[in-house]
């Protein structure tokens, strides 16, 4: 029997007393995978688990297609979130087509068509879900592995009513009115069915308009353990060395990638590897991996009281360890997070950054002098990490476009490439008398090996084995 995708299936019509039959059955058995639908072109099309256990509704499916006069073409499977989404893109063209005002879309089936979207991305273990509203339709695509898959058409109506429901009934942070045109963020809270059972998954959602829309990215946030630096992946050495820096009780360590390339993760592995003993404030903005051993704090940057300048300083009147800070965009927070490290504490921060060596010119960017960074005991090291695209092990080759582990891609799956900038006698020679090429040179020369090198040898590997 054909396994059905949704590219095969989109756009799909069905006549009006199917589409009626088929949607009171995904109704009335929304919290189970059976689904099922039948097209005016003859397809009869169901879930696995609607083949096994609905044969009677797929009877009178059959009976409903020969009373419409529609001859029974070809019989197939679909997973049950494929067949759902069609159900929906039908059922609001005919409401559009009967309807001149703005489209009341059910809210279960609007809740619906949220967890089949977000169900579909954990299936893909994807990191991102984004949607981009047109005037006439909606795209849908994924994140997988770093990049965008599946960039597919949708029904706007649909779309939009399953996310102003989303923040409306499960969002917590979520203090106004819908409205397509203005900027928010909020994270939405939902229960989601997967392979596992029933998972509990947070959206941290961003809205903003476009030139004739808008669009909105959402974060999947999984429910999930803290991973050490060993199932990251991290190099022993570099391991020893983080811990060794971890073992002090002052100075900043930084992590600094591209989005999306596992900083967060990173920090999250720095907090567990603090002894239990010590107290750990975290200002996260937003918080996206839920750490039950230390204290985690929701920071707003442009917010007038909870921004990171104010809230550093918050943390450092309730006697703390470690501060962490989830990023340092601006020049309040770089200079807040200097002072801590200043004043006696451990201080963990992320960055936007290229490599080790670009942070030290971003913080400078941002009003911290190297000179200041170099003082004994400041800066204690800098992480620096990317997340390489693996190639997929089942088809090797981009021209299998059907292939079911990479999804047509050709790569499955990413693997780390970390270096480790600890400060040194050299490093600080080479910050206080601002000749950092020199310093970078000299400590190529004793054999530390920068993302540079890491990434040339990647790519003459992947030479090597093309």
């Amino acid at each position: 029997m054909h396994f059905y995708d949704i590219d095969e299936l989109n756009g799909a019509q069905l006549s009006e007393p199917i589409l009626d039959y088929c949607l009171q059955f995904v109704e009335r058995w929304h919290a189970s995978d059976a689904a099922i639908i039948a097209t005016d072109s003859g397809n009869l099309i169901a879930s696995k688990q609607a083949w096994q256990q609905h044969q009677l509704e797929l009877t009178n499916l059959r009976c409903l297609l020969a009373k419409q006069g529609i001859e029974l073409y070809a019989e197939g499977v679909a997973a049950a979130t494929t067949i759902r989404t069609l159900l929906h893109d039908a059922d609001a063209r005919r409401l559009q087509d009967t309807r001149d005002d703005h489209l009341n879309f059910d809210r279960t089936q609007a809740q619906q068509a949220l967890e089949d979207i977000v169900q579909e991305g954990i299936q893909l273990n994807a990191s991102d879900i984004h949607l981009l509203f047109l005037p006439s339709h909606a795209t849908l695509s994924y994140r997988v592995d770093g990049r965008l898959l599946r960039n597919l058409r949708r029904s706007r109506e649909i779309l939009t009513a399953a996310i102003a429901a989303a923040l409306n009934t499960h969002s917590d942070d979520f203090h106004q009115v819908f409205d397509e045109r203005r900027l928010s963020s909020a994270s939405i809270s939902l229960s989601v069915r997967s392979q596992h059972g029933v998972q509990q998954v947070r959206l941290r959602t961003q809205k903003s308009p476009t030139r004739d829309g808008f669009a909105v990215t959402m974060r999947i946030q999984r429910d999930q353990q803290v991973a050490k630096f060993e199932t990251l992946k991290f190099p022993p050495d570099i391991v020893a060395a983080l811990r060794l820096t971890i073992e002090r009780p002052t100075g900043l360590v930084l992590v600094v990638g591209p989005t999306g390339h596992g900083k967060t993760s990173t920090l999250a592995a720095l907090h567990l590897s603090v002894p239990p003993d010590l107290k750990v404030i975290s200002l996260e903005d937003p918080i996206e991996i839920i750490q039950p051993h230390i204290e985690q704090k929701p920071v707003t940057a442009d917010h007038p009281e909870f921004n990171f300048n104010n809230m550093i300083k918050v943390a450092l009147r309730e006697d703390p360890d470690v501060i962490s800070i989830s990023e340092i965009r601006d020049q309040a927070t770089a200079q807040a997070a200097y002072t801590a490290a200043l004043t006696g504490h451990l201080v963990f921060a992320t960055m936007h950054a290229y490599d080790a060596f670009g942070a030290l010119q971003r913080l400078q960017d941002l009003g911290v002098s190297l000179a200041a960074l170099a003082q004994p005991d400041v800066l204690r090291g800098i992480v620096a990490q990317r997340l390489l695209q693996h190639r997929c092990d089942t088809c090797h080759s981009a021209a299998a476009t059907d292939c079911a582990s990479c999804q047509g891609t050709a790569k499955q799956g990413r693997r780390l490439l970390v270096e480790y900038l600890p400060m040194s006698d050299d490093l600080r020679t080479g910050m206080l008398t601002g000749n950092m090429i020199a310093a970078r040179e000299q400590l190529e020369q004793q054999g530390w090996q920068g993302l540079r090198q890491q990434l040339q040898a990647s790519v003459q590997q992947a030479v090597a084995l093309a």
